[in-house]
């Protein structure tokens, strides 16, 4: 049986699914997505997916409205077409076909996919002897009206992707330009713990304070990283666990002296860093605190999930 996707409302294989040429998705990258993490049938944590979707679409213009029923509705249903009970969820939509705009109507609708896949984890001995980062020779650009949006002008992420796996790891980190702050990885969020034991991560937004340049010191609050969804439950369980942690700039010398590093995401859950190109992280071994967090994380998957 062919596999089944959400088009615009529609339940379709998908060798029947089609777009419009006029997409704006297509034609100009203009989209968002969610992708999302479905154990025992039901999405992990819906309501904050679909409310930094919702904070994005505001953003960027994008007229969307989708509640936690609708997309769970439309999920049970594209799950049971495609006898799934654990996969990965992605949500995506664009700016709309711009050739159904009319004078009256300027604003055409959303184009609206919802596709489901089996889930596949990372291989297990990732999470046993920790995964290879490199850094990225692209650069984040907190002045461009994208960061820290979901979107789906993914290009540049997926070209350091790429250049990653041709050296035998698995993300890409990424540092601002001028001035070279943490940001995040390629699709990830990241964490560390530093040389006194404090875990730290990189704030969302850098301030007026932390302006990238003269030029841009008069400007308001950008964004610095993906507020993502795994690296705020993160940053609850640590709570949580008394271990207090620290949104903070952090350059290169703060990761390469840390004590532990490790990335999180909705598909790797809470991921342990041993190497950073050539530089071996805690000699090469997940830290106790990155092994207290992802055991925090997988019982809250399944608390949520049951």
């Amino acid at each position: 049986m062919s596999n089944y996707l959400h088009i615009n409302g529609q339940l379709l294989p998908t060798d029947e699914a089609a777009l419009s040429p006029s997409d704006a998705g297509l034609l100009h990258g203009a989209g968002l997505f969610e992708t999302m993490r479905v154990k025992n049938k039901k999405i992990f944590r819906p309501r904050q997916h679909l409310d930094r979707l919702h904070d994005s679409a505001q953003s960027l213009g994008i007229p969307v409205s989708l509640s936690v029923e609708q997309l769970t509705e439309m999920t049970d249903d594209l799950l049971d077409v495609n006898h799934l009970t654990d996969a990965r969820l992605r949500l995506t939509i664009t700016r709309g076909d711009l050739s159904a705009s009319t004078p009256d109507n300027p604003i055409p609708p959303v184009t609206l996919i919802l596709s489901a896949a089996d889930f596949q984890p990372y291989a297990p001995e990732l999470y046993e002897k920790g995964m290879t980062v490199i850094i990225s020779r692209y650069k984040q650009n907190p002045d461009s009206p994208l960061t820290g949006h979901k979107t789906t002008s993914y290009f540049d992420r997926l070209l350091a992707l790429k250049e990653a796996q041709s050296l035998k790891a698995h993300e890409a980190l990424w540092f601002t330009a001028h001035t070279n702050y943490l940001a995040e990885g390629s699709i990830s969020n990241i964490f560390l713990v530093d040389k006194e034991g404090t875990l730290c991560t990189p704030p969302l937004m850098l301030t007026e304070n932390s302006a990238l340049s003269p030029q841009s010191s008069a400007l308001p609050s950008r964004r610095l990283c993906l507020p993502g969804i795994t690296r705020q439950l993160t940053l609850d369980l640590a709570t949580a666990m008394n271990h207090l942690p620290h949104e903070r700039l952090l350059t290169i010398n703060d990761l390469l002296s840390a004590k532990e590093v490790f990335l999180t995401n909705a598909i790797m859950g809470i991921m342990p860093v041993t190497h950073i190109e050539n530089h071996t992280v805690n000699n090469a071994k997940p830290g106790e605190l990155t092994t207290q967090l992802r055991a925090a994380y997988e019982d809250a998957l399944q608390k949520e999930t049951t």
